[in-house]
């Protein structure tokens, strides 16, 4: 980012009457890799980025963006950022912050990953194609398949000292499996996340795109029950990251949220812990600083049951007197600045997935969710999913079961959680990176025959 455009746009941003400014610049590097029986069937490098400026002018902010930096790019930032404030009518409190704060060194940054050759990136895809498609002779496609590497790099800069960047990148590789047998057609999904190319797996990610779906051959409903329930790891993460919103400041502040006065008190299980990390080493949102410069920390949002906190920007904060809890994001750097949990991880028990299946004498393990936005209300809690998994049985696992529906409520569940399992995971699925263990719920209503 050029030190000088920020400077002139600082100078000119001063002179047209804004008492502070700031600068949020993101750029993005996107190399994305398919193949296809055996050819390489899309190969695609692309960047993106650009700059968004907020200037405070008579209390209010003004913002603009743009992808262009030049001096013509300066005039207009300016320009349209005043013209914006000037029509402002909220009376919100709006702040720049001003730098202070511990920050904690995150490195998510790995400049090997992009010098390994196009050429072994590709490969890996082929191998995985080969090593999927051969796993078994009722594996008879893949329907989906990427090798994605991301590279990004973040800086924010404002008048009142305020001066940061960070960097990060990852590779993510996933294949989806379609697996047949007697006209029974089923769908696996495997994936792989790492930093460093070297560590991802095809063994891992073979097994599982194929493992689940080959299991699930020949799965038919059941009849309809009210019974414990076991939901996996990556699903149950799945599913609480589509209700996080309830913990929004943002959402509490307008009456969209039923924890809004619950603070302090207990909504779930002792069992449930719930912990915002933005300092967690190899995770996707791992930042010290979020989308105003305030440093992050990690901190417990559910602690044994007890709500503790909510997710706060720097306006949110002020609305309720408390501090920021280094929660403000921005989806680009188009994006107006709002509030978003960064590695959500809900701490795992000690037992393991099969010694939790003993505890139950006829119950269901779900190991897939479909419909998750369409099937929830996060105001009332309620939800009706499309599922599949497993019967369980005499504490084992016995028959793959399918056209079920798994329906309650998302506040009730949460004090019937009973235990989690050992096997934390994060999913690639969530809408925010979230990561859990198995869970076993003592009671969900299962709609079937």
């Amino acid at each position: 980012m050029n030190d000088q455009f920020i400077e002139a746009l600082f100078i000119k941003g001063k002179a047209k009457g804004f008492d502070e400014q700031e600068v949020y610049y993101l750029k993005n590097k996107n190399t994305e890799i398919s193949v296809y029986q055996g050819q390489l069937d899309k190969f695609n490098i692309s960047e993106d980025g650009g700059l968004s400026y907020r200037g405070m002018v008579d209390g209010k902010l003004g913002y603009a963006y743009t992808e262009i930096m030049d001096e013509a790019a300066i005039d207009m930032l300016v320009e349209e950022a005043f013209a914006n404030a000037k029509v402002i009518e909220a009376e919100d409190e709006v702040f720049l912050h001003d730098g202070k704060g511990e920050y904690t060194k995150i490195d998510n940054y790995n400049p090997s990953l992009e010098l390994v050759p196009i050429e072994n990136k590709i490969q890996f895809m082929l191998d995985l194609e080969q090593s999927i498609l051969t796993a078994d002779s009722r594996v008879k496609t893949m329907s989906q398949n990427s090798y994605d590497e991301v590279e990004s790099i973040r800086r924010i800069k404002n008048t009142k000292g305020l001066d940061l960047t960070d960097q990060v990148s990852y590779c993510l590789a996933y294949a989806v499996a379609i697996v047949e047998e007697n006209e029974d057609k089923r769908t696996g999904l495997g994936y792989d996340i790492s930093n460093t190319f070297d560590a991802l797996s095809i063994e891992k990610i073979t097994k599982e795109a194929t493992q689940d779906a080959l299991k699930m051959l020949g799965a038919k409903s059941i009849k309809s029950m009210n019974c414990p329930v076991v939901i996996k790891n990556e699903t149950f993460a799945q599913l609480f990251s589509a209700y996080i919103g309830i913990l929004n400041a943002e959402r509490v502040q307008k009456k969209l949220s039923k924890l809004g006065d619950k603070l302090g008190e207990v909504i779930a299980s002792p069992v449930l812990t719930l912990t915002d990390d933005p300092h967690l080493k190899g995770a996707l949102s791992s930042s010290a600083f979020d989308a105003e410069g305030v440093a992050t920390y990690q901190k417990s949002i559910i602690e044994k049951g007890v709500l503790k906190s909510f997710f706060h920007n720097l306006k949110t904060a002020s609305k309720d007197g408390v501090v920021s809890t280094g929660n403000a994001s921005k989806g680009s750097y188009k994006g107006t600045v709002g509030v978003a949990p960064s590695n959500l991880v809900i701490e795992p028990g000690e037992s393991s997935l099969e010694e939790i299946f003993t505890t139950i004498d006829r119950g269901v393990y779900i190991i897939d969710l479909q419909g998750l936005h369409a099937g929830i209300d996060t105001i009332s809690g309620d939800f009706s999913l499309q599922s599949y998994g497993y019967l369980i049985e005499n504490g084992k696992l016995t028959k793959p079961v399918s056209q079920i529906t798994v329906a309650g409520n998302f506040f009730e569940m949460l004090m019937n959680i009973e235990c989690f399992a050992d096997d934390f995971r994060f999913s690639i699925l969530s809408s925010d990176y979230t990561g859990a263990a198995s869970v076993k719920i003592s009671a969900l209503s299962i709609s079937g025959e």
